[in-house]
């Protein structure tokens, strides 16, 4: 059996599970990181504020990683062209969540990025170039015949 696009299906698949795991280690070590510092700076309510934007932006991130496992499922079919605008979206839907956990840590006054940190989000970004590279290659020949 022979899958059209199966490389971009494939690379999808790993790009969306990478970005699904970084939003599960990503939001949960940033905020432990900085979680003691706000708290001294701006008090308790700020902090609830701050953790429920940063679930947020870790669900965004997961959504990310959802819509480019769907987009990977899209390309193997005829709609090629939909299966590319999705992985455009979804991409830039996690590395929008992804970024922004950036901005909060530079907002929290902190620029400095834990490793244990850094750690977590290296599988997001890794996750994004990879469905960017299946979104690249996905080709625009017809079904096999």
């Amino acid at each position: 059996m022979d899958i059209h696009n199966r490389t971009s299906f494939i690379l999808c698949l790993i790009g969306g599970g990478l970005l699904i795991a970084s939003a599960a280690s990503g939001t949960i070590g940033m905020l432990g990181e900085i979680v003691d510092g706000l708290s001294q700076l701006f008090g308790p309510h700020f902090v609830m504020t701050f953790a429920i934007v940063m679930g947020i932006l870790g669900v965004l991130t997961l959504f990310g990683g959802i819509g480019v496992i769907i987009a990977g499922f899209v390309l193997t079919t005829r709609r090629i062209e939909l299966g590319r605008n999705m992985i455009l979206i979804s991409v830039g839907t996690g590395v929008l969540g992804l970024a922004m956990s950036l901005v909060q840590l530079i907002i929290a006054g902190n620029p400095m990025m834990e490793p244990s940190s850094q750690i977590a989000q290296i599988p997001g970004w890794v996750g994004a170039i990879l469905s960017v590279e299946a979104r690249i290659i996905a080709e625009q020949k017809p079904m096999s015949s």
